[in-house]
């Protein structure tokens, strides 16, 4: 079939570069989507322009414009020939599960090299506890997961197991120990809120500085990123209860090593409290059936939905306390070598 300046046959994308024409197997090409060049509308309007871009498995990138018809189509079909290819520009956003609010691709976030997050690869999350089976299909089927970690400890495991995916490997890495209290108590919601005495704001960013700062939470957090490193095929989705805390500091720990800016890790960390705030408005409406949701109160239910960039800023602040750059602390904490560092951004980046 033929889309623009291109053609589809025999499971090869044949297109034409310096004079030649070259064939490129479809099931070489990584990743396929869709980029704008231009605006249209307004008072004064602009020349706007379509193109279909390609990225092989050689990291090589190929730029061809077309209409958008003609790049639905094309993609379409490249994914009929090429299953595992990734497709879109998600630029971490959020994947459209029905069960899972916080849910999210990795794929697009761009590196201070210019490189970019390949899609389908890295997916953070909340936990996987009652998962439909629409959204097992979509992980399976479309991201081809095939890797789950588990930041949560046994207790809360055993309160509310993941739903097993058939094919998935899964690892459990707790990243705090079972005797830590604050945001992985066992006690009920009531409980753990009326209970709680000290400033909401406080105790968080303290929670924070120990993932990165407890003997048990950093060796664990390098656990972690040694199963992203030795890694092969298929997604790897990482979880805790909710997707925001232990896995807000992982992630955050993952782009650094990655070469993502600190502006771009930050957008990404507070993208949570937009995808929780149906739940955290859920959970309001069910305690003032149930009691009287005063100020105090109110700051400690949004604490336990929402997150805030001091608390981030906590993580980075402690890091260059204690070891003076991330750089050492990925090396002397995490033990990422220049070496295994250069190895995880050759897996994941494109």
């Amino acid at each position: 079939m033929k889309f623009g300046k291109i053609r589809i046959e025999d499971g090869n994308f044949i297109f034409a570069k310096r004079m030649l024409i070259n064939y490129l197997p479809c099931k070489d090409i990584l990743w396929a989507y869709m980029r704008r060049e231009g605006a249209e509308g307004g008072m004064h309007k602009q020349f706007s322009t379509s193109s279909l871009v390609i990225i092989t498995r050689r990291r090589k990138r190929y730029e061809f414009e077309m209409t958008d018809k003609e790049i639905r189509d094309c993609i379409q079909l490249l994914r009929v020939l090429n299953p595992e290819l990734a497709t879109g520009f998600p630029k971490g956003a959020r994947i459209p599960l029905k069960s899972l609010p916080n849910t999210r691709d990795l794929g697009a976030l761009i590196a201070k090299d210019g490189r970019h997050i390949l899609p389908h690869r890295l997916l953070r999350s909340g936990c996987l506890y009652h998962i439909s089976l629409q959204d097992e299909d979509t992980l399976l089927d479309e991201y081809h997961l095939s890797t789950v970690v588990d930041f949560r400890t046994r207790m809360e495991i055993l309160q509310k197991p993941d739903s097993i995916l058939e094919g998935v490997e899964y690892h459990e890495i707790p990243i705090v120990d079972e005797e830590t209290l604050g945001i992985t108590r066992s006690k009920g919601l009531l409980e753990m809120l009326l209970g709680f005495d000290q400033p909401i704001d406080e105790f968080m960013q303290k929670q924070y500085i120990s993932f990165v700062r407890d003997d048990f939470s950093v060796k664990e957090y390098a656990r972690f990123l040694d199963v992203l490193l030795h890694q092969e095929d298929g997604a790897v989705l990482w979880h805790c209860s909710m997707g925001k805390d232990r896995v807000g500091v992982g992630t955050a720990l993952l782009l650094c090593a990655l070469g993502i800016p600190r502006e771009t890790i930050m957008e990404d960390y507070l993208r949570t409290n937009r995808y929780l705030e149906d739940d955290l408005q859920h959970m309001i409406r069910l305690l003032e059936t149930k009691m009287i949701v005063d100020n105090e109160t109110m700051d400690k239910i949004k604490a336990l939905y929402r997150v805030k960039e001091e608390y981030l800023e906590a993580v980075f602040e402690t890091i260059e306390q204690d070891y003076g750059s991330e750089e050492v602390f990925m090396r002397k904490a995490l033990y990422l070598t220049p070496k295994a560092i250069e190895a995880l951004r050759r897996k994941y980046l494109v």
